[in-house]
C-alpha cells in the first residue's frame, strides 16, 4: 500500500512499490494523457523546448509542476543540489555537461534556468563536508562544486545560524552553477551572440514561493504569485 502522509488539507499517498507506480501510470493514461493525447502524438518524433532547467533531484521541487509546464516545454536535468560542473575535457562520465551540450548545440534552447530550493540536502552535505563530517562516497566530491560559494558563506559574519548559512549557500550554489555554465565555449558563444540567456531561481518548498536571481547583484527577490 502507498505510504500516507497527513497534511492540513489532504492525505497524500506516496508510491512506495512498483504496483503504486503502475497505478499512477493508469491514472495518467485515464486523465492527463487522454486530455493531451494530441500533443503527445505531435511530440512522438521530436522535441523543441526553448528552455532548459537545471534543478535538484529533490522529490519536492519538480520544475514541470512549479512552472505548470506542458509535455515538451522544458528540457529538465536534475541532480544533487542542481549543480553544474565547470567545462572539463578530461576522460570520464560527464552527464550534466552532455545534457548542456545537447540542449545548447542541438536543441538550440534560448534560456537556461538554474533552480535551487529550500532545505536542500546537497547543500547541507556541502556544509557538513566543510566540518569534516562524512556525507557519502560519491556525494562528497560532487558537493565540492560549491566550494567557492561555500567559502564566501562561511566567511560572512552576518550569517549567524545554520539555517541562514544553508539558505545563503543554496543561493550561492545557483550563482556558482551559472558561473560554471559560462566556462563552456558553446554556452559562452551563444550568450555572446544573444541567442541564449542564463537565469537563476530559488524555490521555497514550504511556502510554494519562487525567488528570482538578479544577474547583476546575485540577490534573490520574491516573484509575486
Amino acid at each position: 500500500m502507498p505510504t500516507k502522509t497527513q497534511t492540513n488539507r489532504e492525505t497524500i499517498e506516496f508510491a512506495d512499490d512498483p504496483a503504486d507506480l503502475l497505478d499512477g501510470y493508469r491514472r495518467f493514461r485515464a486523465g492527463r494523457y487522454r486530455e493531451q493525447s494530441d500533443l503527445y502524438r505531435r511530440l512522438r518524433n521530436e522535441q523543441s523546448p526553448s528552455t532548459m532547467v537545471l534543478a535538484c533531484a529533490d522529490s519536492r521541487a519538480d520544475p514541470s509542476m512549479i512552472f505548470d509546464a506542458a509535455p515538451g516545454e522544458l528540457f529538465v536535468v536534475r541532480n544533487v543540489a542542481a549543480l553544474v560542473p565547470p567545462f572539463d575535457e578530461s576522460p570520464g562520465f560527464h552527464g550534466v555537461s552532455a545534457a548542456v551540450e545537447f540542449a545548447v548545440t542541438m536543441l538550440k534552447v534560448k534560456h537556461i534556468l538554474v533552480m535551487g530550493h529550500g532545505g536542500c540536502g546537497g547543500v547541507a552535505a556541502s556544509l557538513s563536508a566543510a566540518q569534516d563530517r562524512p556525507v557519502g562516497r560519491f556525494i562528497a566530491p560532487w558537493v565540492e562544486l560549491t566550494a567557492a560559494a561555500r567559502a564566501r558563506v562561511l566567511a560572512d559574519p552576518a550569517l549567524t545560524t545554520d539555517d541562514h548559512r544553508r539558505e545563503a549557500l543554496e543561493h550561492g550554489a545557483v550563482g556558482q552553477s551559472i558561473e560554471n555554465l559560462m566556462t563552456f565555449p558553446f554556452v559562452r558563444d551563444a550568450v555572446g551572440a544573444a541567442a541564449l540567456t542564463l537565469s537563476g531561481a530559488w524555490f521555497s518548498i514550504g511556502k510554494g514561493e519562487l525567488h528570482w536571481r538578479d544577474p547583476a547583484t546575485g540577490a534573490f527577490s520574491l516573484i509575486e504569485a
